[in-house]
């Protein structure tokens, strides 16, 4: 599997980009990574770097995508950018998956202009998968991509999701439900009635209405909502457990010796915690609906979060979730318009 990272965007830079990338290459004998970005920038990044030269090549682009960029404006203007230079050779089949940390509004505008949906969906919805309390993965559409929402997108992320889990992580019946304030039917806005309302008819296991605070309780296997919501909600999981990390440190450190001495006691416990939280252990956000695998790794990537996200994509890749999500829309009559 050919994965291509697109090299800028991410606050840490291209070092980031190229040394998770060459992590995961060397822990996957059937990956071979493009490294899409500015050529001299990345060359520098690989000196000196022990890797396998025949797995690895450089796709040179020019100015890159910024956050200060307009979404449509920067695929339509930019078209020598990393990223749209990414997008547009995964589209015409020059690999089989793309990563990116850039400007999440150009990303989901190259992906449906460049790479292209699969047949039924007009929109990619972006999914991303959170392990709840009881050690299950959780996926969460909209993750913020598409912050205004029909009924039927909602309805499609639910389609595209069930897919996902069963193709993906091997999730045999997964539960649906849809985000709201409170479980009973009647609770949320306009969109929510009528989402529910559609999810009802659909073959899946809809399980009804789900509040943010039964994020982690793993009693859903997917969650469906707009991406406004999604994007608030999963902010404030991430904000939250970083909270919280740092009040237990802080407490520590000031505690005295009881707690430096409990703290070495819990020190493995609060370690696999961390890593629960963080998000360098995601694997990055997926495009569901994309004929080819994107994941969108976030702005503050290091190179694990890259390492993560690249073999995410491979393997994704590998198990074709493009075609898993066209062959679950093709039961449906309904399309995200």
């Amino acid at each position: 599997m050919k994965v291509i990272v697109d090299c800028h965007g991410a606050d840490l830079g291209v070092p980031a980009a190229v040394e998770g990338a060459l992590l995961a290459l060397s822990g996957s004998p059937t990956l071979e990574v493009v490294l899409c970005g500015r050529r001299e920038e990345i060359k520098a990044c690989l000196d000196g770097k022990n890797y396998d030269s025949a797995r690895l090549s450089i796709a040179d682009a020019g100015e890159p995508v910024t956050n200060d960029d307009t979404p449509t404006v920067a695929v339509r203007r930019k078209k020598d950018s990393s990223m749209v230079r990414a997008l547009t050779m995964l589209g015409e089949g020059g690999g089989d998956a793309v990563v990116s940390a850039g400007n999440t509004g150009a990303l989901l505008v190259g992906v449906n202009i460049l790479v292209k949906c699969v047949k039924g969906v007009k929109r990619a919805t972006m999914a991303s998968v959170v392990t709840s309390l009881k050690g299950t993965p959780t996926l969460i559409a909209d993750m913020g991509a598409n912050v205004d929402c029909k009924p039927e997108m909602l309805f499609a992320f639910a389609v595209m999701g069930s897919e996902y889990m069963r193709r993906a992580l091997d999730v045999d019946s997964p539960k649906v439900a849809l985000l709201s304030n409170g479980r009973e039917k009647e609770k949320g806005n306009a969109l929510n009635h009528a989402a529910y309302e559609l999810l009802e008819k659909g073959t899946f296991d809809f399980i009804g209405n789900v509040e943010p605070t039964d994020l982690m309780t793993g009693e859903a296997d997917v969650i469906v909502t707009d991406g406004f919501a999604g994007n608030m909600t999963i902010k404030a999981y991430e904000g939250m457990g970083k909270a919280m990390m740092s009040v237990i440190k802080e407490g520590i450190m000031s505690g005295g010796v009881k707690s430096k001495l409990g703290y070495l006691l819990l020190k493995d416990v609060l370690r696999q915690v961390k890593k629960k939280l963080s998000a360098d252990e995601v694997g990055g956000a997926v495009f569901l609906g994309a004929r080819g695998v994107v994941v969108k790794t976030h702005g503050a990537s290091t190179a694990e979060s890259y390492r993560k996200s690249v073999l995410n994509a491979e393997e994704l890749a590998k198990r074709n979730i493009p075609k898993a999500m066209e062959e679950g829309m093709a039961k449906y009559e309904y399309s995200n318009d």
